[in-house]
């Protein structure tokens, strides 16, 4: 099966997807609310490990934690999902606090509800953390200076992805079972001092992933599997509605699977498909696609790339895998990647779900996420060397359609003492089909095991069975188990 005829699956699947995604908490979570307190007011202690680039930490037992940020003090606040509990975690004295979600004029849990899983939560201008709560309709928020909570309605529902615009102070967001993009404004006349606006953006779209520019706001919708440009329509500085500028892909040549966040710089779009094993690049001025696989894992799961978190002024980007048990950073000057492995599992199963990312106001090399099924919080330091480096002679293969000839590309692996043992591992995926494998392509690597104490070269080997012509991205990576590099290769197979 190539690319386009899973893509087509994937788009059947994209409703299935969506619902997935809005379930997720109720499809894993089998435990109620917490009738016990938790601890507040106690230092956190990073967890015993070998790992030089992660650290994690331990939050109370069946927390469950989703939403996360680091605000503008360096302060890292988290929600948990099976309680009404948020978290605020002090980076410098390690002192971990809790605050119990309350407001008399709004219930946090809905009736019945067992989970109070929150997707997304954001910091404005103004300090005020907002969050959601799923199955609701309600956003609620949170005021530092005093400890207090309060809630407004939200007739479109929860939201899944909030951004806070710097310049408005407005509060943006999409609900992804509510098929609405939503913005929060201040509004004097209102009791809450803020209103909810809702723009309804057709059945079946579910909204997710939201990127503000300028006077426009981007959205990606799972469903349709498009994303959308939309300007900003203001009078007098309040938001009256939204008009639909661009949807891509412009035509039914090239397809999406599942778009769930992006990223836009210049005529670029980075976006993250999540029925898929891509980061994937949508070049605005020709409409071409470039997808850029994650490593393989052992258990050869489709890795699910999820949110993005751009920096050094969209130059760099970070993004979570969902199943790839992994957070990656990607450079898209030079086209690579590297990849952090999670150390911890859970107890129940081999894949950690690192459902939420957010980089340090201070310093975006460091990157904070969410454990979801361990009951941690981690951070990665992305300032640390990698022990060893990977490059080649060439950035383009060109494969002949004739298996009798096979292609070998050289590779030259470095190593430095002492950040590891030496020995490393070599990998390789694609984009010829959703799960990063090769298809009808057979690919060897040669050595797939380096001691760099002694050897430094490999050969990449490539030989053609009937793979559907195309222009597609190779990705070849070295590792030692904890941290993991990959270099991209344009690779072409003509039509025969």
């Amino acid at each position: 099966m190539n690319f386009k005829e899973s893509i087509l699956i994937s788009k059947k699947m994209g409703a299935v997807i969506g619902i997935v995604l809005i379930g997720f908490a109720i499809a894993w979570v089998v435990s109620q609310k917490p009738t016990a307190s938790e601890p507040s007011g106690y230092i956190l202690n990073p967890t015993p490990s070998q790992n030089p680039y992660l650290q994690e930490y331990s939050l109370p037992d069946n927390s469950g934690p989703n939403g996360l940020i680091v605000d503008k003090t360096g302060t890292v606040w988290v929600t948990s999902s099976k309680s009404d509990l948020l978290y605020s975690f002090d980076q410098k004295s390690g002192q971990l606090e809790n605050y119990e979600i309350a407001d008399s004029n709004s219930q946090y849990f809905n009736p019945g509800q067992n989970t109070t899983m929150v997707w997304t939560v954001v910091q404005d201008k103004d300090g005020i953390i907002w969050f959601s709560p799923l199955g609701t309709k309600s956003i609620w928020y949170f005021d530092p200076t005093n400890d207090t909570f309060h809630s407004i309605f939200s007739e479109a529902g929860s939201a899944f992805q909030m951004k806070a615009d710097a310049n408005t102070g407005d509060v943006w967001f999409t609900t992804l079972s509510g098929d609405a993009l939503c913005v929060i404004e201040k509004n004097t006349d209102s009791q809450t001092g803020y209103k909810v606006s809702a723009f309804d953006l057709g059945n079946g779209t579910a909204p997710a992933g939201l990127y503000l520019q300028n006077n426009s706001v981007w959205v990606t919708e799972i469903t349709a599997q498009k994303i959308v440009e939309f300007n900003i329509d203001r009078e007098n500085g309040t938001v009256t509605g939204i008009t639909k500028v661009k949807e891509i892909p412009v035509d039914n040549q090239t397809q999406l699977s599942s778009p769930t966040d992006l990223l836009v710089d210049n005529d670029s779009i980075w976006l993250t498909e999540h029925g898929t094993s891509f980061l994937t690049l949508y070049n605005l001025g020709n409409d071409q696609v470039t997808r850029y696989p994650t490593s393989q894992n052992v258990y050869h799961a489709t890795t699910l790339p999820f949110w993005i978190r751009g920096i050094n002024d969209g130059k760099d980007l970070w993004f979570n895998e969902h199943e790839g048990n992994k957070l990656a950073y990607f450079d898209t000057v030079n086209k690579t990647m590297v990849e952090y492995d999670i150390p911890s599992r859970p107890s129940d199963g081999y894949l950690t779900y690192p459902l939420n990312i957010a980089t340090d106001p201070s310093d975006n090399m460091i990157l904070w996420f969410s454990e979801w099924n361990t009951n941690k919080i981690a951070k990665i330091d992305g300032h640390v060397p990698l022990p060893f480096s990977i490059s080649s002679d060439t950035s383009k293969i060109i494969l002949s359609s004739d298996a009798s000839k096979e292609i070998s590309v050289n590779l030259k692996i470095d190593g430095q003492s002492p950040y590891s043992a030496n020995r490393v591992f070599l990998n390789a995926s694609s984009s010829l089909v959703p799960a990063a494998g090769f298809g009808n392509l057979d690919v060897q690597l040669s050595p797939s095991t380096l001691d760099l104490s002694s050897s430094h070269d490999a050969q990449l080997l490539l030989r053609n069975y009937s793979s559907p012509p195309g222009n597609y991205t190779l990705g070849v990576s070295v590792s030692d188990g904890i941290v993991t590099k990959t270099i991209f290769f344009d690779l072409i197979i003509p039509n025969s």
